[in-house]
Parts: C-alpha cells; structure tokens; sequence
C-alpha cells in the first residue's frame, strides 16, 4: 500500500491507541519534510514514495507554507510567474506547494524567473486564467458588499494582528489590511485586460482565498449568536427539548427527556449498550479513584462522584437508585458549531469532515444553584465532501433568518447528536469526545478531563488531554527540547501545525488530565529557538516568543486561564439561572499582554474569526469538483486560503 494511502487509513476514525501513535509520528515526520519541500518524502524507516502522494489533497493542503507576500506577474496570454516570499523555509533551492495532491515546485536559485538565489522568495511559472482570476474578484467583491470589513489572524492561530476593509473602486477591489504594527493594501482587477505582460500584482495578504470563483450564494455576514455559539433563552430553555433552569431555588423545568438534553444525549451516545442512568454514572465513576492515563496517574476527586450522582441517586429515590432524568443536575448553555475544526486529515480534534457540533452543560445542584463545573459534549460531524460540507456551513449562515428556528436547529443537531448518527463509528455514535472543566468543593484545584468512545464501544472511557504535556514536565530541559524541536510547526507560518505526542525523547508526555492554572514556559538558557522578529505577530516579538506562546495557547489549561485571562470556562458555569451564558473575552474580543513577557501584547475576538471561517467556508470553490482550473489559480487558491486550526477547544 503506498504510504500516503497507508496514512490516510492510519489516521480514520477506528485507530487504536497505538495506531493513533505511529500515525502522529507519520504525520510529523512527512509534515516537516513536505512543508519545508523535499522532491521525495520519506517517514522514518519507511521507504520513500514522492511520485505516490496523489489525491486526497486535504491532508497535503494542510503542510503547504503561508507565505508573507505573493506576487502575480503576467507573462504571457495564458501563463502567469508566482513569486512567494516563504519565511520559514530554510535555505534550499526547491519548495513544493501541494494542490489537489500534485507539488508544483517553487524555486529559490536565482535562474529564469528567479531574481536571486537565497534570498526566500520563490518563483514558479503556471499556467493561469487571468479572466477567471478577474471574475473570481468580482465575485468577492459581491460576497463583501455586507460584510465590508473582515478580522485579521495570524495564520493559522487565533491571534488577531488587525483588520481589513473592502471597497469596490471603478474596475477593482480595493483591500485595505491594518495591522498593529503595519498597513498595506491591493487593488484586485475585475477586467484581466488590467494585468498586462510584464506586470506585478502584490498580494500582501493571507487568509482570503483567491483564484478561482467561489459561489455567492450567501451573501450576509455570519451572525455568531444565531449561528455559531447559540445561548438565547428561547434555546437553552426550549419547554421541548431541554430541562431548563428558570432562576436559583426552583427545580428545572420543560422537558427531561427533551432532545437537547444531558440525559438524552448520554442515552444516545449509549445506543443500548446499557441503560442511561448505568451509563452517567459509570462515567463520573472515573473521579472516584485513581486513574492511570499514558501512564501517569490521575489522582481520586471523590466528591465529583459524591456531588453529582450520590446526590443525584438520593433525589430520585435513594442511595444506589436508578438515576431519574427529571433530577438531572446539568442544565444546557449553549449549542455550538465549530466548523473551523473541520478535519484536514490529521486534526487532533474535527474528526468529521465538517468539523464539531457541541452542547455545553453547568452542574447545579438540583434546585437550579451553580456548581463549579461545565461539560461539553463534542460531536464529529459526520458529512464529507466540499460541496456537501460548503452546503452545512450555507445552512448555518441561513439558520440566523430562520422563521422556525427552534425546530430548523434541531433538523441540524440531529445530524451529528442523534442515536445512529455515525453508522461506522462506536456505538454508531458521532460523539469525539467529552471534556470537562471542575472545580467543586473539596477538590484541590481546577482540573481538565477527556473521555472517549474505544474502539470496541460500550462505555465512555478517559483519554489523554489534547495538546498538553504533562504538568510535570513545565519549566523543564525536556520541555526545552520539544519546542528547540517544534518550533517550525508552533511559529509557521501557519503556526499552531504542532502536535503534542504521547511520549518524547523515550519519556510519557501527553497529559491524562489538566490542572490548572499553569503558565507554561521553559528555561530560557535551554532553548535554542531563534530570536529573531516573529512572521506571524508584532514586533517586539520574536520567534522564540511565540513559539512558547504557541504552545501554551494550544494547550486546555493555557487557553481556560493565564494566556487568554479567562476564568477557567469560556461559558461561564456561575451564569444565573435565567439569563444567557455569559461569555469570556477570549470569545467575544480582548487584548492583554503575554504572561511571559509584558512587553507584548495578544488580543482574542474568536467568534468573531469562527464568524469570518464560516463566511469562507460557504464560499468554497470546490475546485475538484467543477470544470478543470488551470493549476496557477489552484496554487493562489491554496495560498491565499486560510490555514487549517488544530486547536482543541
């Protein structure tokens, strides 16, 4: 089987701790050498296999390089010079952008086209449709009319460095970006006849795809409220479908068995593989004793146990009960999409090819009085296909005008929280995985936890925290040498292209749980990462900086308190009963300085980046599909385009 092939496989839905190990090491090892252009990929000990890496180009579109600046220069009636400047590429002549799973070579060895050897920009002649390039603007330029003005992110973060507007000028686009250190600006033809021989576009932007038309079927900006992070009243509290908390002191209300509820959607996750309330308690079993998780030892929070299901137990009848839905403690937040997270073949999280759908639940303590504890149930949702997932993301933005918006909701949660909803999956279940954020009396700190499916079905079982080294290994030589390793993958650009693995350097290393707070960092007199201006953020910062950044930011107890000054839950569990969640400013826009380092200065505004995602996300070309594009607009396309995020919360 040719190792491409042979990834793919390793990396489906069915991998087993152990596949899901060697997979990781694949996926690193043909990251680096792609990204960085090697003619022929080898993985370890494995052969090489360049000419066999064809199709499937999810997984290869994710390794391309985001370069600082493109330059289109017309050379001839059909064919057209790409000039990329690559700042993370090393000193090399070749440099493959991969497109529909074929490399197009970019050359930095000062011959043709190429001005200088070494200098980082490189060149690739393409052929290329000028007259579809220009409609492709127009058409953008249709999609922006209400929406003129976009949020700016660095490359596949969640950083934002700026703004840009949109403003139709005679016969061209104008775009504006401001940055917080820099501003530029390109004028986009609507007539090819504009780019004439010999003449350079510069394209000094990423993150907006370009090249190809994209359809403008959707034209009004994304609401987030209505669309992406849904916690009106009318929702949470639909007397149909949920259990709903009116105010402290008074029980829940509406519907225990409703749709969009915990125990519903425990039982369906379940499918029959044992009753609801076995299958709760087996879960929160977990926190009564010792768990061992990649070989550390997760310690005992008993009264996890004690608060939610003895107290449960006792309200439905007595000590050792069945559990009865009408006494459910967990009362419902939100409803979230997280198409951002749709699957690129390797994402730690975004299994399904359009990404998540989750449901985020507070404990209370039965009367409708908070507990320090949320948990979200987070949904692989199990649709593939460009012109399929394009036509999810469309149902979304529609979804904001709905006149029946409860019940067109619902047709769209069904899809990946009902029983059955993933045939080939365990427990024909969409679920990825379940996490928890608790801090309830009696436990010494805030702790992160994960749960999933194994592969054989049944119960929900812990798992390892996603993107987070063991707490012990902080501030260590260790932890030195996975970012002195990594920071090509933490700083790109794209950034944030890291995978934390279960072990390193022969040691354990991925987390089984996550206290909190932590602020990560490493020896400074350890770490050999450059410390040179950053590509990806403002100066004063350098690559080293956000390297460390990166890495902490990705991380769950990182991202819930010290890098994004949030109070552990980003829906805030201490919410009153009755009143829509409220929301952290990571979430909903902040600025704050780096806890490493006060000279600098991160700023958050992530519904307003899922929002602009969603936006792309409707638009998609789906190039593969349609009427065959001349490869120089598919390599624009896939530069311009926004880097995939492997972020896990």
């Amino acid at each position: 089987m040719p190792l491409f092939f042979l990834l793919i496989k390793l990396l489906g839905d069915s991998m087993n701790k152990s596949t899901k190990k060697l997979s990781h090491m694949l996926f690193s090892k043909l990251t680096k050498k792609i990204r960085f252009g090697a003619v022929v990929v080898c993985a370890g000990a494995l052969p090489c296999v360049g000419a066999e890496i064809k199709g499937e180009s999810e997984i290869l579109d994710l390794i391309n390089p985001r370069p600082t600046n493109i330059v289109l220069e017309r050379v001839g009636e059909g064919s057209a010079v790409l000039r990329a400047m690559f700042t993370s590429a090393p000193n090399q002549e070749v440099l493959h952008v991969f497109v529909e799973g074929e490399p197009v070579p970019f050359f930095d060895d000062g011959k043709k086209f190429d001005s200088r050897a070494g200098d980082g920009e490189f060149t690739a002649e393409v052929p290329f449709d000028f007259e579809l390039f220009a409609q492709a603007n127009q058409t953008l330029a249709e999609t922006r009319r209400k929406n003129s003005e976009r949020p700016l992110f660095a490359a596949g973060t969640r950083q934002k460095i700026g703004t840009q507007s949109f403003t139709e000028m005679g016969d061209g686009l104008l775009i504006d970006s401001q940055m917080d250190d820099s501003e530029a600006s390109v004028l986009l033809p609507f007539n090819d006849s504009q780019l004439r021989l010999g003449e350079r576009l510069s394209i000094n932007f990423t993150g907006l795809p370009l090249g190809t038309i994209s359809p403008s079927s959707s034209l009004l900006p994304t609401d987030p409220a209505r669309s992406l992070m849904i916690t009106d009243l009318s929702v949470v509290s639909d007397p149909t479908r949920t259990w709903a908390c009116r105010r402290a002191g008074l029980p829940p209300m509406g519907n225990a068995t409703g749709s969009w509820t915990f125990w519903t959607l425990m039982a369906n996750v379940a499918n029959g593989s044992a009753s609801t309330s076995d299958y709760i308690k087996h879960l929160f079993k977990h926190w009564a004793s010792l768990q061992t998780v990649n070989n550390f030892g997760v310690p005992a929070r008993p009264n996890v146990y004690q608060q939610i299901i003895e107290q449960w137990e006792m309200r439905s009848g007595g000590p050792g009960v069945s559990l009865d839905p009408r006494q459910s403690p967990f009362r419902l937040l939100g409803i979230v999409l997280r198409a951002d997270l749709r699957s690129d073949g390797s994402a730690t999280y975004g299994g399904g090819d359009a990404g998540e759908g989750r449901f985020v639940f507070a404990l209370h303590d039965g009367e409708c009085h908070s507990e320090r504890m949320t948990l979200i149930m987070e949904y692989k949702v199990p649709i593939d296909g460009c012109e399929n997932v394009r036509d999810w993301a469309i149902k979304w933005k529609n979804l904001a005008n709905s006149t029946q918006y409860n019940d067109d909701l619902a047709s769209l949660t069904d899809v990946f929280a009902s029983a059955g909803a993933a045939p080939s999956r365990p427990n024909q279940s969409a679920i990825g995985q379940v996490r928890t954020n608790e801090l309830l009396a009696g436990s010494p700190f805030w702790e992160l936890r994960e749960f999933f499916l194994p592969d054989a079905g049944g119960f929900l079982a812990q798992t390892t925290v996603k993107q987070e080294p063991d707490n012990g290994h902080n501030n260590t030589g260790l932890l030195a040498k996975y970012v002195n390793s990594e920071w090509p993958n933490l700083v790109g650009p794209p950034a944030a292209q890291h995978l934390v693995p279960d072990s390193f350097l022969g040691q354990d290393f991925l987390a089984g749980a996550a206290p909190a707070p932590t602020l990560w960092d490493a020896p400074n007199s350890l770490l050999t990462v450059p410390t040179t201006p950053s590509p990806i953020s403002p100066p004063p910062a350098t690559i080293r900086d956000d390297a460390l950044f990166q890495l902490a930011l990705n991380t769950c107890s990182g991202c819930h308190t010290v890098e994004t000054n949030t109070n552990f839950a980003h829906l805030d569990y201490g919410t009153p009963a009755g009143t829509p969640a409220i929301l952290s400013g990571f979430l909903t826009g902040i600025s704050l300085l780096d806890p490493r380092d006060g000279a600098l200065t991160r700023s958050f505004d992530d519904l307003a980046r899922r929002a602009d995602d969603l936006d792309i996300l409707a638009a998609s070309s789906c190039t593969r599909s349609s009427a065959r594009v001349p490869t120089g607009n598919l390599v624009l396309h896939a530069l311009t385009a926004p880097a995939p995020q492997r972020s896990p919360h």
